[in-house]
Order: C-alpha cells, then sequence, then structure tokens
C-alpha cells in the first residue's frame, strides 16, 4: 500500500480508511468470489451438444449429451467425476453410460483428456418437459439441461362412459381422447365418432331410438379404434326371487314392490299381465312344496290348503286363469287361480332341479322337459306328443313358433315342431341351474339369469348381449306379459 494513503488515513479516520484499504484491495485483485454450492455456473459446465432436443416418446436421441468441465479458473478439468440425474417432472428421460446402453435414472462419468464427459439419452414413456440434472461434486456445481418429450403415434383411446344403460328416447354425453400406447392424450388428434343401435353427433351426444337394442359407439382415428356400449333398457314389467322375497320390478331396476317374503332359497315367481296376482312356491317340491298366491296390499295365501302331496315350479296361464305346476317332480297339474278345477295332465321324467312348465301363447298346450326331450300336452285333449330334442329348460316364445332352450354353456332356439335348431349364443358365464329363460315380450331377446355379472338379454338374431345391471342380484327372473 502506498505510503501517502496510510499517513492520511492514521490520525482521524482509521474505521473509514479500513473499509477504503479493502476496496482497494479487491479493485486490484486481492480477493476471490467462490461459486456457491448448488448454483448454476456456465463458466464450470459447458454444455457442448445435445441440449434443447425433442423426440417422441422412447425416443434414444442419436445426439448424446456432451458436457465441458472447467475449474473455477477456467482451465479444463480432465477425470472431473460428472453425475448425470434424471430428474422427476411431467415429461420422462433415461440416461445410459457410452459403452454400457443400460438406460436408467443415474450415470456417472469422468471427463476425458479434453475435460468432456458424456451420457446416452432415451426419451421416457411420458410426454412433457423432462430434464436431466448434470452435477460435478468436487466443484458443487449443478446445471439442469431441459428435453422435450412427444406423445407417439395414435394407439388407443380413453372412453366416458364405456359402458352404460339408457332408457328409449334418452340421451347422454360421450367424451373420447385420442391417446397414444402409453396413454399419453393427443389434444389436436379428434377423433371420429359412428354407433349402430343408437345414435350419436360428432360432438358425442348418443341418443337411443330404439325400445330395446344393444348400442356399439365405434371411436376410431388414424387406424386406431375401439368400442363403447349402451344397452337401451326400457322399463319391461319383471317378477323375480330377489333375497328371497317375491318381487314385483321394471326392468331398468325402477318400481320395484315386494309381495312376499320367504325363508326358502327357491320361490319360482310367476306372472302375468292379465292378472295382478303372482304364484310361487315354499318348501321342497319334492316333499313337503305348496303353491302360494301373493297379491298387492294382501297377505299371500296357498293355493290348494289341505292338500298333502308335495307341490312346486308353478306358471301362470297366459289369461291369467289355470296355474300349472308339478307334483312329486313326477306329474303335471293344473288348477284354477280360484283353487277349483284340479286337473291331473300327464306324468313326466324329471330331467334336473328345475322342473317349470311353460304354456302356449293361446293357452291351449302346455310342455314341460321330460328327461331327454320335451313333452307337450293338449290341455283340452290330454293328447301328448313327444320331441327328441334336447331342449334343456324350455319356454315358448311370444308366438308360440319356438322354445328356447338352455344348455351348458349355450343358448338355442328350436321349433315346436322339433326341427329347426339353431344355437343362439355360447355364454361364458354360469347359468343358475334354479331359474330359467324367457323371452322379451317383442321375441327378439332372450332373458338368462346369470351367477355373475347379472341378468342377460341376448339378442336371437345376432346372440349379442346386454347386461339389466340396474337389477342387481338376479334369481329366477322373468318378464311379466
Amino acid at each position: 500500500m502506498p505510503d501517502h494513503i496510510g499517513r492520511r488515513c492514521a490520525p482521524l479516520h482509521i474505521l473509514s480508511c479500513t473499509v477504503l484499504i479493502s476496496v482497494l484491495a479487491n479493485a486490484c485483485g486481492g480477493g476471490d468470489s467462490p461459486t456457491k454450492p448448488g448454483s448454476v455456473d456456465r463458466t464450470v459446465i459447458r454444455v457442448v451438444a445435445g441440449a434443447d432436443q425433442t423426440d417422441t416418446i422412447s425416443t434414444q436421441l442419436a445426439q448424446a449429451l456432451v458436457v465441458e468441465i472447467h475449474d473455477t479458473t477456467g482451465k479444463l478439468l480432465p477425470g472431473a467425476t460428472v453425475r448425470f440425474t434424471s430428474l422427476t417432472g411431467t415429461g420422462s428421460v433415461l440416461v445410459s453410460s457410452v459403452s454400457a446402453q443400460s438406460f436408467g435414472s443415474f450415470v456417472s462419468d469422468a471427463a476425458d483428456a479434453q475435460g468432456r464427459a458424456r451420457t446416452l439419452v432415451r426419451l421416457g414413456l411420458f410426454a412433457g418437459p423432462a430434464q436431466i440434472e448434470v452435477n460435478v461434486p468436487e466443484l458443487g456445481a449443478v446445471d439442469t439441461i431441459n428435453f422435450t418429450v412427444k406423445p407417439g403415434a395414435p394407439a388407443r383411446f380413453t372412453i366416458t362412459p364405456r359402458d352404460t344403460s339408457i332408457p328409449p328416447g334418452g340421451s347422454y354425453t360421450l367424451k373420447a381422447q385420442t391417446m397414444d400406447r402409453f396413454s399419453n392424450p393427443l389434444p389436436g388428434a379428434v377423433p371420429t365418432l359412428s354407433a349402430s343401435g343408437v345414435n350419436i353427433t360428432p360432438a358425442g351426444l348418443v341418443t337411443a331410438t330404439s325400445p330395446l337394442a344393444r348400442g356399439v359407439i365405434t371411436v376410431s382415428y388414424q387406424g386406431a379404434s375401439d368400442s363403447a356400449f349402451v344397452a337401451v333398457i326400457p322399463k319391461l314389467p319383471m317378477v323375480m326371487n330377489r333375497g328371497q322375497s317375491v318381487v314385483v320390478i321394471n326392468s331398468d331396476g325402477t318400481g320395484a314392490t315386494t309381495l312376499a317374503s320367504s325363508f326358502d332359497q327357491s320361490l319360482a315367481p310367476s306372472a302375468v299381465a292379465s292378472t295382478s296376482s303372482v304364484v310361487y312356491y315354499q318348501g321342497d317340491p319334492g316333499y313337503s312344496g305348496k303353491v302360494w298366491v301373493a297379491q298387492p296390499n294382501q297377505s299371500p295365501r296357498v293355493l290348494l290348503p289341505g292338500v298333502t302331496r308335495p307341490e312346486g315350479w308353478p306358471s301362470l296361464s297366459p289369461d291369467g286363469t289355470w296355474v300349472y305346476f308339478v307334483r312329486d317332480y313326477k306329474s303335471l297339474w293344473r288348477v284354477r287361480l280360484d283353487g277349483t278345477g284340479l286337473d291331473s295332465l300327464t306324468s313326466f321324467t324329471e330331467a334336473r332341479i328345475y322342473a317349470a312348465p311353460t304354456i302356449s301363447p293361446d293357452g291351449q298346450s302346455v310342455a314341460i322337459e321330460d328327461g331327454t326331450g320335451v313333452k307337450i300336452v293338449d290341455v283340452a285333449t290330454k293328447a301328448t306328443r313327444r320331441l327328441s330334442v334336447t331342449c334343456p329348460y324350455p319356454r315358448y316364445s311370444p308366438d308360440g313358433v319356438y322354445f328356447a332352450c338352455q344348455g351348458a354353456g349355450f343358448l338355442a332356439i328350436v321349433k315346436s315342431d322339433g326341427t329347426g335348431y339353431r344355437t343362439v349364443a355360447n355364454v361364458l358365464y354360469t347359468f343358475d341351474e334354479l331359474s330359467g329363460i324367457d323371452w322379451t315380450p317383442d321375441g327378439k331377446w332372450l332373458l338368462v339369469n346369470t351367477i355373475y355379472p347379472a341378468a342377460m338379454l341376448y339378442e336371437v338374431a345376432t346372440g349379442g348381449g346386454i347386461k339389466l345391471s340396474g337389477l342387481g342380484v338376479v334369481f329366477q327372473a322373468s318378464f311379466v306379459r
């Protein structure tokens, strides 16, 4: 320090001169300002190549990320340890050593003689901004390098709702978005919507135009396609055994009314539109069963009080006049709904536990499974004929032309003269062995009671299925027609 400066400061302004001396010393290069640990110092970490690249998901970038390391004086720093770490963000990116090509979230490299360290870069599965942190521990220097991950090609769709039901004339809005194979949205890829069984607008407004239909909505974009389903379910009256109770209910699950309750598991209720009465049985149809009659707002009554022979599996005639039932699993009988006119019709050979008879729409004949065939009785003459056709759980169609049959994993129909057998559908769901099958009033669909997932409707013409999910757990259900 020059002598004249020291002399001027000594007498009066010692403190001020101390500050001045410090300032002058720094101005003359007498002190360094070190880089704070963790701060970005571009003079220490210099990107040579590979920053700010953009490409699609899963792409390995042709250009490696190359950085050059300098010490705080600007000199190259060969041998320095450089750590490359993938940072968690919207997008994703992976790193690998140049020699191994094994990608992960972290890799370390030593700077070469030119002070350069490298990592291979592969873009990850998630689209969006992505970053790699570059860290030189011995210098406390850190930098972040940016990348952009773009979505891949159209591959799939998110569809909401994917499976639903609506009443005839009802509507809802379907939402669909195009995605790549890893579910990254493609905002500009607006899918095309088309439908069968229902109407749909380009904006996704779905409207039911049929009284009962299985609508299929196709979502497509540039070769990728997917489907959604909508069941058009009308309010068809039904009767069912729900929780050991006789319940009348609509096919969409509304309007449930309990008419009778029991401790027995199997009740097999039967109802027709011509009467408000519902018939069912309680007890074991092989030795203790009794047929009962239930009506709204009335206590259930035994159909044939005082009779000791076991009864079960009752079915009402279409006009609501007669109740057909079985005795001892060996004989078929009928009696009027008021308990009069008891009449024995025929005997039969038991084929299975389920043994409910089925009555033709005109009421002139009744049929029941008989061993390996079907026995048909003319109720006026009691003349019988037997169809040598395997038709488990036979049920007359609404026009009387066909029987529906339910076998192990399949549905079929056969004409009431035994000809024209045809499989309607191969069914994956497990049938309930105590429940029969039924036709919708228009004869176009078959109702099947399954253990899981719900009651099903199968279209006779195509075999396509609809879940009646609004009914909940279904047991021994049939239509009231």
